[in-house]
C-alpha cells in the first residue's frame, strides 16, 4: 500500500497568514484521518500484519488514528493559547532574521565602497577606537581618584574625631584646673 506524498504546508514568510496555514493543517490532518479510517484489515500473512511498531509490538493503525482524533479534539479548546504562546516566538525570530538581513545588506554595501572611502572609514574607526581607549583610561583614572578621595575622607574623619576627643579632654582638664585654682 503506497501513500501519495502530500506537499508540505505552504508558508509565505513575507506575509504570514495564520488562518490559511491552520486551514492547510486541518485539511491535511482530515485527509490523513480519512485515510486511516478507510484502511481495511488485511489477512494475517500480509505485509502490513508483519510490520512491527515500537517495542516489537504489531502496529495498529486503527487505534493510532482514533487516538490522534481524540487528542486533536482535546487540544481544540487550547488552540488559541497555543497560538498565543508560539506566535511571539515566531515574531522574535522573524525580527532577528530581518535585522540580520539588514546588517548583511549594510556589510555588502561597505564592501562595495571604493578604496578612498575605505581609507576614510578605517580612519574614522581608528579615531573611534582611540576615543574609546581614552574614555576607558579616563574612567579608570576617575575610579582611582575617587577611591583615593574616599580613603582621604575616612582618614580626615578619623582625625576630626580624635581632635574632638582631645578637645573634650582639654576642656574637662581646664574646668578641673579652674575648680582647683578658684577653691
Amino acid at each position: 500500500m503506497t501513500k501519495d506524498l502530500k506537499p508540505d504546508i505552504e508558508v509565505d514568510y513575507e506575509k504570514v497568514d495564520v488562518a490559511k496555514i491552520m486551514d492547510q493543517i486541518r485539511q491535511r490532518t482530515g485527509d490523513e484521518a480519512r485515510q486511516d479510517s478507510e484502511v481495511s484489515p488485511q489477512p494475517v500473512g500480509s505485509q502490513a500484519a508483519q510490520e512491527l511498531g515500537p517495542g516489537g509490538v504489531p502496529a495498529q493503525p486503527e487505534r493510532a488514528g482514533r487516538a490522534r482524533k481524540i487528542l486533536l479534539k482535546v487540544m481544540t479548546p487550547f488552540r488559541p493559547l497555543i497560538k498565543l504562546l508560539i506566535l511571539p516566538v515566531y515574531e522574535e525570530q522573524r525580527q532577528a532574521v530581518f535585522i540580520l538581513d539588514q546588517t548583511n545588506k549594510r556589510l555588502d554595501h561597505l564592501y562595495r565602497i571604493n578604496e578612498r572611502d575605505h581609507r576614510l572609514i578605517f580612519e574614522r574607526l581608528d579615531r573611534l577606537r582611540e576615543y574609546t581607549k581614552l574614555l576607558h583610561s579616563l574612567s579608570h583614572n576617575i575610579v582611582v581618584e575617587l577611591s583615593k578621595l574616599k580613603i582621604e575622607e575616612e582618614t580626615l574623619k578619623t582625625a576630626v574625631r580624635l581632635l574632638e576627643k582631645e578637645f573634650e579632654h582639654l576642656g574637662r582638664r581646664e574646668r578641673a584646673l579652674e575648680n582647683e585654682v578658684f577653691k
